[in-house]
């Protein structure tokens, strides 16, 4: 049987999608999907089993990739780019390798990359579960932390106009651990990523779970792939976080590496499994099972430059939930002005 926290969100998912056409505030629905989760996680004392599944059904932005295919291509850049389409996020003779290497390497390369001008990061998402159209918003993430968000691209304008900051600092705050992780003590670095969504200090029985990381299957696992999502795309623009990502992701045990390619663009997807999400609830199809299949999230990066594509979600070998991205450098200014 699924939690409580569960089957309320999934409800509540369940009312909007009756409703479609809509344009719900995906935000504030990523939000108290994560919320719910850790709850439901601290009260366990483990992994909640299917909890994550909701992120992943109502396309949050933080659900990842289980064998993904993003939509879309990303770059940090100064214009807007072309939204072309992608046939698969990795080929059918990708090969699986171990995580540690291509992203420790891809990391070092990153973290000594020169940033980018402008001073923030438009981000366009699209989400889509099975059976209903997907959903288009735009995500505003600027240097100093601030976070907007619009149902639509001409809409971001007075949100900004209005500093209209969403978010209570999360994103920020995830940023900046990433930031830290480029270089920084990595035990260090997963306690501020563990607990970024949270301003208050790192509570002790997180902290003595550090040194159990590797292991799999504590919050601390989780905590840090979920929030590490969050930074990536939160801080596409900036090498030196998409650096300290990759860098805090190699150290948690259950990821695997792919290789693929997107549009012609080399990439890796970035795959957690139980070790980081636990499993989908009750095994239908065998009901004396004591949990169903691995849960399973992945996120599709360029294989050079680490900016997120896209990400998908759901129990091993079914997705149900993906999102992909489309990512451009800015000046809060410039969008401010209308400029994009």
């Amino acid at each position: 049987m699924n939690s409580p926290a569960e089957q309320n969100l999934a409800a509540a998912l369940r009312d909007l999608v009756a409703e479609q056409p809509f344009t719900p505030d995906v935000s504030v629905i990523e939000q108290h999907a994560r919320r719910a989760r850790r709850r439901s996680r601290i009260a366990q004392g483990g992994i909640g089993a299917g909890v994550v599944a909701v992120a992943a059904v109502a396309a949050v932005g933080a659900a990842s990739a289980v064998s993904p295919t993003p939509t879309r291509t990303g770059q940090a850049s100064g214009t807007h780019p072309a939204k072309t389409s992608a046939s698969s996020s990795s080929s059918s003779s990708a090969r699986p390798a171990r995580a540690q290497p291509p992203l420790v390497t891809l990391a070092a390369d990153l973290a000594a990359a020169p940033r980018p001008a402008g001073d923030a990061t438009l981000v366009e998402r699209e989400t889509a579960a099975p059976g209903h159209a997907s959903i288009n918003v735009w995500d505003l993430y600027t240097d100093d932390g601030r976070y907007f968000f619009s149902q639509t691209e001409a809409g971001l304008p007075a949100q900004v106009q209005e500093n209209n900051n969403q978010g209570a600092g999360q994103f920020g705050r995830e940023v900046a651990a990433a930031a830290y992780a480029a270089t920084g003590n990595l035990d260090t670095a997963a306690l501020k990523m563990a607990w970024a969504p949270d301003p208050s200090p790192v509570p002790a029985w997180l902290s003595a779970q550090v040194k159990d990381m590797r292991a799999g299957g504590l919050q601390i696992d989780n905590y840090v792939w979920e929030n590490c999502e969050d930074a990536l795309v939160a801080g596409s623009g900036n090498p030196q976080v998409r650096a300290g990502v990759l860098r805090l992701v190699s150290a948690l045990p259950g990821i695997a590496v792919t290789h693929g390619t997107v549009n012609g663009q080399p990439t890796l997807t970035l795959t957690a499994g139980a070790a980081e999400l636990g499993n989908a609830g009750i095994d239908k199809a065998d009901p004396k099972a004591a949990t169903g299949p691995a849960y399973q999230e992945a996120i599709t990066i360029n294989a050079d430059t680490g900016i997120p594509l896209g990400i998908a979600s759901g129990p091993a070998g079914k997705v149900t939930g993906t999102v992909s991205y489309v990512v451009t450098r800015v000046t809060l200014a410039s969008i401010a002005a209308g400029k994009f």
